[in-house]
C-alpha cells in the first residue's frame, strides 16, 4: 500500500487510552504537521483521558468516547446506541485516512466507523483488528513506543525529528494548581519534590511504606517538601500514607484536575513514581524523573529519554524467565537506591 498524505485533507488519530499512552502518542501531532501542513487532524480519546492531549497545538477537533457509559453498560442495548450515535457522527466528519495508534479491537472499531478509506494500524496490531486495519511495518524490536509510533508517521512520509510532545496546560489550570500547592506551603518557585505512589495495576506499586520513608528523608535530610499526587482512587494510599509518615503529610491526591496534575509535575524540581502515566508528563516536560519499574520493559515503556534514572532489576530475576509471574522484583528496590538515584536534585 502506497499513501501520498499530501493529497490527504483530514487525518483521524485513534488513541482512545490511558494516560501514558497518550502522551506517548502525542509526538505523532507535530511531526505531521511539520511536513504536511495543511492536514486536518481529529483525535478519538475516552472521556476520561481527555484532558492530556486536550488543548495540544496541531489537533483540529476530538471525538470523545464515553468510557464509563460503554464500560459499565456491556452489552446494554442503550451503551451500543451510543457508540453508534457517536460512531455516526464520527463518519459524517469526512476522514479520508483513520491512523489506530492501539491496534486493539476496541480502538479498531472507531477506525471503521470513521469511514476513512485508509485504515492503518500504526502499532501492534491484535488479532482482533486486523480485519480492520492494514498494519504498518515498523520496528519494535528494543525501541521505545514513542519512537514505534513515530516510525509509522515517517512511514507516511512525515518527519519525526525532533521529537516534540505538543501537551498544553492552560493558564486556569496553571493557577488553580499553584493556589492547592500554597495551601501546602509551596509558593511560586519554591523547590518541591513531588511523588506519585499509585500505578494502574497492584503488581506495578512499589510498596507504601516505602514512599512514606522516601518521602520523610528527603524532607528530613534534604530539606525539600514532598508533595504526593494521584486521582480519587488513590485515597486509601493517602490514608496509609498519613498513618505511616513521621512529618506531616503533603497530599493533593484527589483533589487535581488532571491538568493540574500536569502542572504540578511541570513545576516541581523532581518527579518520583511508578509506572505509571506521571512518569511520562513529566518525560514531557522534561521533568528529571525518577521511576521504579517492575514488570514492565522501560526500554518500551519508560519515561522517554530518561532511561538512566528508571530502577529496574528485573533482569536479576532467576525464577520468572521471560513472564514475569511473582512481580517481587519490584520490591527489592531500596529506599536508599531511590534516594541515590534523586541525589542530583536533591541539594
Amino acid at each position: 500500500m502506497s499513501i501520498d498524505l499530501s493529497q490527504i485533507n483530514k487525518l483521524l488519530i485513534v488513541k482512545i487510552s490511558s494516560i501514558g499512552d497518550l502522551v506517548h502518542a502525542s509526538p505523532v501531532v507535530p511531526a505531521l504537521k511539520r511536513s504536511f501542513p495543511h492536514l486536518s487532524i481529529g483525535w478519538v480519546v475516552e472521556d476520561r483521558h481527555l484532558q492530556v492531549v486536550q488543548g495540544a497545538p496541531g489537533i483540529d477537533e476530538f471525538i470523545v468516547v464515553p468510557h464509563k457509559q460503554w464500560r459499565s453498560g456491556g452489552l446494554k442495548w442503550e451503551a451500543w446506541r451510543q457508540v453508534f450515535r457517536t460512531g455516526r457522527e464520527l463518519r459524517d466528519k469526512g476522514y479520508e485516512l483513520a491512523l489506530d495508534l492501539q491496534g486493539l479491537g476496541k480502538s479498531a472499531i472507531w477506525a471503521w466507523f470513521s469511514g476513512a478509506r485508509f485504515r492503518l494500524g500504526g502499532h501492534r496490531v491484535r488479532r482482533e483488528a486486523r480485519l480492520i486495519l492494514y498494519r504498518i511495518p515498523v520496528r519494535t524490536q528494543g525501541l521505545h513506543v514513542v519512537d514505534q509510533y513515530l516510525d509509522a508517521v515517517r512511514w507516511l512520509g512525515a518527519e519525526p525529528e525532533p521529537v516534540e510532545f505538543p501537551l498544553f496546560i492552560p493558564e486556569e489550570a496553571r493557577q488553580q494548581a499553584h493556589q492547592k500547592l500554597a495551601r501546602l506551603e509551596i509558593a511560586p518557585g519554591t523547590p518541591f519534590v513531588s511523588m506519585n505512589p499509585s500505578a494502574g495495576q497492584e503488581r506495578k506499586r512499589w510498596a507504601i511504606d516505602k514512599f512514606a520513608e522516601l518521602s520523610d528523608r528527603i524532607e528530613r535530610d534534604h530539606h525539600l517538601p514532598v508533595v504526593f499526587v494521584g486521582g480519587p482512587g488513590d485515597l486509601p494510599l493517602e490514608a496509609r500514607l498519613k498513618q505511616l509518615k513521621q512529618a506531616p503529610l503533603r497530599s493533593l491526591i484527589g483533589q487535581t484536575s488532571l491538568k493540574e496534575v500536569m502542572e504540578v509535575v511541570r513545576a516541581t524540581c523532581l518527579h518520583i513514581c511508578g509506572d505509571t502515566g506521571t512518569a511520562h508528563m513529566a518525560a514531557a516536560f522534561q521533568t528529571p524523573c525518577v521511576s521504579l519499574f517492575g514488570p514492565t520493559d522501560p526500554d518500551r515503556n519508560g519515561p522517554y529519554g530518561q532511561r538512566e534514572r528508571v530502577l529496574y532489576k528485573r533482569p536479576q530475576c532467576q525464577s520468572c524467565g521471560r513472564k514475569c509471574r511473582t512481580y517481587e522484583c519490584l520490591q527489592w528496590i531500596t529506599v536508599d537506591e531511590v534516594l541515590s538515584s534523586s541525589a542530583a536534585w536533591l541539594q
